[in-house]
């Protein structure tokens, strides 16, 4: 069943911790493979990550038949997480809140770098700062997703965007923090997806008060309920 706009409805009951459902089925990146009143459960076009949103565990149970344990499932409330990990044995379970950002443009930001598109030949010192190897790194930068902060000639940090649409990839390397670097790239990432008409979101793990008060500062505003990423170990 493919009703989209009732699915749509249900998700924005809750937009905040559902933003990463929403915009991507109104961006057209995901495969909808269920959508009614009651749930939305969507497979991101360029990578192996499903998204699963409903409270009804006996239709979740059905549409997760048959499930391919090698790809990444996005769970968006707690009791469908905690019965995916039980029924499908989920090994990593990684909680984030999702934070949105609303508001309008930033003005250019006073700042002693400049933030700017990586080029390929930059895709060795990208997966050096992140957490990603280099072949991966090259991929992001190839379809434009991966910026480099650079000041006195050397490469500050680096932000960008996961495939999946949401923002990340946020790096500032030791030598070069506590200078108000991360909210220069972030506030230059913002326009740019406002720019195009995009909804700047981001998800943030649980535990990580540095980045919630980063997101808080910058006027995101954050989910209350937590969205779970599980994997299951190769």
């Amino acid at each position: 069943m493919k009703n989209v706009a009732d699915a749509l409805d249900y998700l924005d009951k809750d937009y905040l911790v559902n933003a990463s459902i929403i915009e991507p089925i109104k961006n057209g990146t995901v495969d909808i493979l269920y959508a009614s009143n009651e749930c939305a459960y969507v497979k991101d076009k360029l990578t192996d990550v499903f998204m699963l949103a409903t409270e009804d565990l006996e239709l979740a149970d059905s549409l997760l038949k048959g499930f391919d344990m090698k790809c990444a499932l996005v769970v968006h409330n707690d009791s469908l997480c905690a019965y995916a990990i039980k029924k499908f044995g989920f090994d990593s379970n990684v909680p984030c809140y999702q934070a949105v950002y609303r508001g309008r443009k930033f003005e250019e930001p006073v700042s002693d770098i400049t933030v700017r598109l990586m080029r390929e030949s930059e895709a060795k010192d990208a997966a050096a700062m992140y957490r990603f190897d280099e072949a991966e790194a090259l991929r992001h930068i190839r379809r434009g997703l991966v910026y480099g902060a650079y000041g006195g000639g050397e490469t500050v940090g680096m932000i960008g965007m996961h495939m999946q649409g949401s923002m990340g990839l946020l790096e500032v390397k030791n030598e070069y923090r506590r200078k108000g670097y991360a909210q220069v790239m972030e506030k230059f990432l913002i326009n740019s997806l406002l720019d195009k008409g995009l909804v700047p979101y981001c998800q943030i793990v649980d535990d990580n008060t540095a980045s919630l008060s980063l997101q808080r500062k910058l006027g995101l505003d954050i989910s209350d309920g937590k969205l779970y990423w599980l994997h299951k170990k190769q």
